[in-house]
C-alpha cells in the first residue's frame, strides 16, 4: 500500500476503524501507532450480564400491551447452523444469563432441542439459560428431548391479567386459557421426569398487587413460582395500560449505557447486553424488536459490534436529539439511576 497510516487515519473516528484500516504490514505498528496518537484502545468485553437471542423472529399473539400487536411480524426461524455460526462470533468468557428470546415465541421453532444443543458446545460458558413462552403452541416431543438435554435452567411463561380466563384472553389475543393450564401441567410433568433442577416460573403482568392471591392460589398447585411486574408503556404498542402519559427521556438509555455506569452490579467488572434477532441482526434493547442495527454477528464478532461505527452513531444520535428517533423517541427508558417510570414498574409488583 502507498498510503500512510496517517493519511487512513484522517478517514476514520475511532481507534477500531484505525486498526481495521491499517494493512498486514501496518499491524506490527499498531500499538506504536496508538501510542504516539494517545487514542483510547477499544473497550474488549469479555463477559455479558444478559444476552436475549430471538431463535424466533415474531409470535402468533398480539398482546395488546406489546409492540408485536402493531406490528404484525411475520414468524422466521433461525437455522441451527446460523445459531450456531452466530454464537460462535460471541467472543467473550462468560455470559451470566442467555434468553432464547427478546420478541419472538421460542417454541414456534421446528428444531427446538437441536437449538439448546448448541449453547454448551461454545468456548463462553453461561450460567443460567432460560426460554420464556406464551405457552400456546408446543411441539410436545421436541420440547420433551430439550429438557432430556438439562441445559435450560429457567422456564417461563407469560400470563398476564387479574387471574381470570376472561382478562387472560382479553389481553392476549388469540390465546386460549385452557391451552395455558395445559402447558402449565404438561410441562410442570416432563420437568419433573427429565430436568428436577430447571425452575418454573411465570412472569405475570398485572394492574392491581391485590390479584397476586388469585394468581398463587392458581400457580403454587401446579408447582410454578410467580414473578409479578408492572405495566410499561413499549413503543408501538396497541395499548398502554399503565393509566399514565408515557414520559419520555431525553438521555442515551439504560441499554446503551458503558459498562462502568453499572457501578452497583459490576459482575467481572463489568455489564454488558447483548440483544440478537434471527438473523444475527444486534439490536440496542429488549423494550422493542428493532429500535435500530448495530451489526450482525453474521460477519461481525460482538467485540467489533460493541466497537463499531453503527453503534457509535447511534449513540450519538440518541445524545444529539433524542426525540427525532422514531423508537426511541416515545420510549421511557432512561439511563442507569434514572430509568424511567416503565423500568420502575417491572420492579413495583415484586414482592
Amino acid at each position: 500500500m502507498h498510503f500512510s497510516i496517517e493519511s487512513k487515519i484522517l478517514k476514520t473516528s475511532c481507534l477500531t476503524d484505525i486498526l481495521h484500516a491499517c494493512d498486514g504490514a501496518d499491524y506490527l505498528n499498531q500499538n506504536r501507532l496508538v501510542q504516539s496518537l494517545k487514542i483510547s484502545p477499544p473497550r474488549r468485553a469479555t463477559s455479558i450480564y444478559n444476552l436475549h437471542f430471538d431463535i424466533v423472529h415474531g409470535c402468533q399473539l398480539r398482546c395488546v400491551g406489546c409492540p408485536n400487536s402493531t406490528l404484525l411480524p411475520k414468524i422466521k426461524r433461525i437455522s441451527v447452523d446460523d445459531f450456531n455460526l452466530f454464537l460462535g462470533n460471541i467472543d467473550v468468557q462468560r455470559v451470566h444469563t442467555m434468553r432464547l428470546f427478546n420478541y419472538g415465541e421460542p417454541l414456534l421453532h421446528k428444531q427446538l432441542a437441536a437449538i439448546v444443543e448448541q449453547i454448551p458446545r461454545q468456548k463462553w460458558k453461561t450460567s443460567i439459560v432460560e426460554i420464556s413462552t406464551n405457552g400456546q403452541k408446543v411441539n410436545w416431543g421436541d420440547f420433551e428431548d430439550m429438557l432430556k438435554l438439562e441445559v435450560v435452567n429457567n422456564l417461563v411463561i407469560s400470563c398476564d391479567g387479574d387471574g381470570s380466563p376472561e382478562d387472560y384472553e382479553r389481553l392476549r389475543p388469540p390465546s386460549k386459557w385452557e391451552k395455558f393450564i395445559e402447558f402449565l401441567e404438561r410441562a410442570r410433568e416432563l420437568r419433573d421426569r427429565w430436568s428436577p433442577a430447571t425452575q418454573l416460573m411465570t412472569r405475570t403482568v398485572i394492574s392491581d398487587p391485590k390479584v397476586k392471591k388469585t394468581w398463587y392460589d392458581l400457580l403454587h398447585p401446579l408447582g410454578w413460582t410467580p414473578e409479578f411486574r408492572g405495566w410499561m408503556n413499549l413503543p408501538d404498542a396497541q395499548e398502554h395500560l399503565s393509566g399514565r402519559k408515557t414520559q419520555v427521556n431525553k438521555e442515551v438509555c439504560f441499554f446503551l449505557a458503558e459498562s462502568a455506569q453499572f457501578s452497583e452490579n459490576p459482575w467481572h467488572g463489568e455489564v454488558n447486553l447483548l440483544y440478537v434477532d434471527w438473523d444475527g441482526t444486534v439490536v440496542p434493547c429488549c423494550i422493542h424488536p428493532q429500535a435500530a442495527k448495530l451489526g450482525n454477528l453474521r460477519e461481525q464478532t460482538y467485540n467489533q459490534i460493541l466497537n463499531g461505527k453503527q453503534r457509535r452513531d447511534f449513540i450519538s444520535s440518541m445524545k444529539a436529539d433524542r426525540s427525532s428517533l422514531s423508537v426511541c423517541g416515545n420510549c421511557e427508558i432512561g439511563p442507569p439511576g434514572d430509568e424511567g417510570p416503565s423500568f420502575r414498574s417491572v420492579l413495583e409488583m415484586h414482592d
